[in-house]
């Protein structure tokens, strides 16, 4: 089983209700990004997931919303400049939606909120998911802290009153 805790960005390896292994995490940033009609809300899921398929080598394909961030024209779906290797680290575990607990080449982002909803977690910790989990894996995503209604950020897309 895996789980991770989003209020203290961790994650955790555990076979017969036994820690094997943990460490920091990045998770889902919780920000809001507007552009034309487009909304995209770079949260982490909470909830019982599963390991729906185990990827190596992954290729990223880059979303609209990168080459927004990024301040650069967005390519056709098919352009290759969506496709880039090597940054996701050796192995990613898909747990749908297209969230994906995978490596990272951004190794200040551990332990912080900042990713667009995947979970990244350091090379170690990955390859030991990799190797101890299957399709299948229960994988726990939770809050140890949820914020209360008072200080939550981003609860759903009305947040905004205009």
């Amino acid at each position: 089983m895996i789980t991770v805790d989003v209020s203290k960005n961790r994650a955790y390896l555990f076979r017969d209700g036994e820690l094997i292994d943990d460490g920091p995490a990045a998770t889902g940033k919780e920000e809001v990004l507007e552009y034309g009609n487009d909304i995209w809300l770079f949260r982490t899921p909470r909830g019982h997931l599963k390991v729906l398929r185990k990827i190596e080598d992954p290729v990223w394909t880059k979303p609209d919303w990168a080459f927004i961030e990024a301040h650069e024209p967005i390519p056709p779906p098919d352009s290759p400049k969506r496709l880039v290797k090597n940054f996701l680290g050796k192995y990613a575990l898909a747990l749908g939606e297209g969230i994906l607990i995978h490596g990272t080449t951004d190794k200040k982002s551990l332990g912080r909120r900042a990713s667009h909803g995947c979970i990244r977690v350091p090379a170690s910790l990955l390859a030991n998911f990799w190797k101890l989990s299957k399709v299948g894996t229960d994988v726990y995503i939770f809050d140890s802290q949820p914020q209360t209604a008072n200080n939550e950020r981003h609860s759903d897309l009305d947040y905004r009153s205009h």
